[in-house]
């Protein structure tokens, strides 16, 4: 995760896909999927 973190500080947009919270719970937006579908979106 530290490297993520610092490629977003250098201004690279990072897309992460993961079913574990507490790597999505580090992350400053998470967006919720059905079935391929946005159910919701969450700013942290």
């Amino acid at each position: 995760m530290e490297i993520f973190t610092e490629l977003h500080k250098a201004g690279q947009t990072i897309i992460m896909v993961t079913h574990e919270e507490q790597y999505a719970s580090l992350t400053q937006r998470i967006v919720h999927l059905d079935d391929g579908r946005v159910v919701s979106e969450e700013k942290q």
